[in-house]
């Protein structure tokens, strides 16, 4: 069957894939692009997507990944609209032809595994989640899950039919596959997702119910010295602000999972935008005096509230 083949157009902005017809048959934006793709334009909220586009099929949140919601549109010449939502707004907005057909990709070269499990991060799932942004980013290529499967155990695989439990000599490839200091500075992005691009070549047909790729321990995000974009939809309980420290340009900052340390983001000096969940916000908190702060710099804050022993405070969801 023919596989995709997904070509780097605009760096982090966009991405695109061409058909065995020489006829584009995916084009993806991802959060960063900030000019209006038709009626749709990035932080959109979902109601002015509603209001923009009632065309648009908004489904329930994802039972995997909290807060993270599609909506899909259907045109006349078969293409197919997808608008991602996270919190409620639009991050992320693809077109694609379900009838395209690509060719065949060439195989990579795999350099050889190096070192310690998930080195130079103390977490091998850590690791799993950076070599996701650098396969995102064209920075590396493993081919298709098959083809690394087939490079790591020496023999055809067939992931119909052997996809359905983790390939252990892939995994060791992955947590020990080698990262240089370029690699790790060509890291500007990085998100915690059940969707994540490495998964499926560690094990194709995983279904997110379990724990098996959570990331316990930060240590070593340090490293990525140009990271400037975080999230975490899923795959970690919570976020540790301390961790990030190091990170100082990382400008954008949206979890959807827990928080911790929250006074640390007044150390973060290049931060322009955080979206958290928070229980309570109310006036003369901790943590409402810290949101206060970073507004007062400049820095849009958005307060998802989860949950509350009072009713809404009149800044509650938009804490901006």
């Amino acid at each position: 069957m023919p596989r995709k083949t997904f070509i780097g157009a605009f760096g982090w902005e966009a991405s695109y894939g061409f058909d065995r017809n020489g006829l584009i048959g995916i084009l993806d934006y991802d959060h960063r692009f900030r000019h209006p793709v038709g009626e749709i334009t990035m932080e959109m909220t979902i109601e002015q997507v509603r209001a923009a586009m009632p065309s648009l099929e908004i489904g329930d949140d994802d039972p995997l990944m909290r807060g993270v919601r599609m909506g899909v549109r259907q045109f006349p010449e078969s293409y197919t609209q997808r608008v991602r939502l996270t919190l409620e707004t639009v991050n992320e907005i693809g077109f694609s032809n379900p009838a395209a057909e690509y060719p065949e990709p060439t195989e990579p070269s795999y350099p050889a595994a190096v070192g310690l499990a998930g080195a130079p991060f103390a977490d091998p799932n850590l690791k799993l989640v950076v070599l996701s942004s650098l396969l995102d980013a064209k920075q590396i290529d493993r081919g298709t899950p098959a083809q690394l499967a087939t490079h790591v155990l020496g023999r055809a695989v067939d992931l119909e039919d052997e996809g359905y439990e983790i390939f252990p000599a892939a995994q060791d490839y992955l947590e020990r596959y080698p990262l240089t200091n370029e690699l790790l500075a060509a890291v500007e992005e990085i998100e915690f997702d059940g969707g994540g691009t490495a998964y499926p070549f560690v094990w194709y047909f995983w279904d997110g119910e379990d724990d098996v790729f959570d990331v316990k321990d930060l240590s070593g995000i340090e490293l990525c010295r140009n990271l400037k974009s975080l999230s975490a939809i899923s795959m970690i309980e919570s976020v540790d602000v301390r961790a990030l420290l190091s990170c100082q340009r990382l400008e954008y900052l949206r979890l959807s999972t827990g928080i911790d340390h929250i006074e640390a983001l007044l150390d973060l000096p290049a931060l322009k935008e955080v979206r958290v969940l928070d229980e309570v916000t109310t006036a003369g908190t901790q943590a409402r005096r810290i949101f206060d702060t970073l507004k007062d710099r400049g820095v849009s804050v958005w307060v998802h509230w989860v949950s509350a022993t009072q009713p809404t405070h009149p800044l509650s969801n938009d804490l901006i």
